[in-house]
């Protein structure tokens, strides 16, 4: 991994988002809204960019609280 992918940036946030996938609830298969067939951090940074914002801000939190500890 390179140093890029350590640092809580917004790249990092959406790729680790992508890796989680669309949360079964807001598939559109499902009911939702979110085609089944999009990277789920990518079509949230573009299609709800302030749902994305807030995400990445308790995130980018998290991940410095812990490497904090380590």
């Amino acid at each position: 991994m390179n140093r890029k992918d350590d640092r809580p940036s917004k790249i990092s946030y959406e790729r680790h988002l992508n890796q989680l996938g669309i949360p079964e609830q807001e598939k559109k298969s499902n009911g939702g809204i979110i085609p089944d067939y999009v990277k789920y951090g990518t079509w949230l940074r573009v299609n709800n960019s302030e749902f994305f914002e807030e995400g990445y801000q308790a995130w980018k939190a998290k991940v410095r609280a812990e490497e904090g500890y380590k």
